[in-house]
């Protein structure tokens, strides 16, 4: 299992960059290496897509999950609706 730097430290004015380690085997870091050089990104976008995509996901499972406690079970047909903006 090797560890990869997949963040350079920057700094830019007053906004700095932190540097973040993952660690995995040489086969995964691998596929992750031919994946970006595919998709024309860097290894640290990903990286940065893929762990702000998850906790999206997750922020956006916790709203539908409250919704479905919420929900009283009334529905609403078209006609309905159509009647409600005449």
């Amino acid at each position: 299992m090797g560890e990869y730097n997949v963040f350079k430290s920057l700094t830019r004015r007053k906004n700095r960059m932190t540097t973040m380690t993952v660690r995995m085997s040489d086969e995964d870091a691998e596929l992750v290496r031919k994946y970006v050089g595919f998709e024309g990104t860097t290894i640290s976008e990903f990286a940065r897509s893929a762990m702000l995509e998850k906790i999206e996901d997750h922020a956006d499972l916790q709203e539908l999950r409250a919704a479905i406690e919420a929900d009283d079970g009334q529905r609403f047909s078209i006609n309905d609706v159509l009647e409600e903006l005449d």
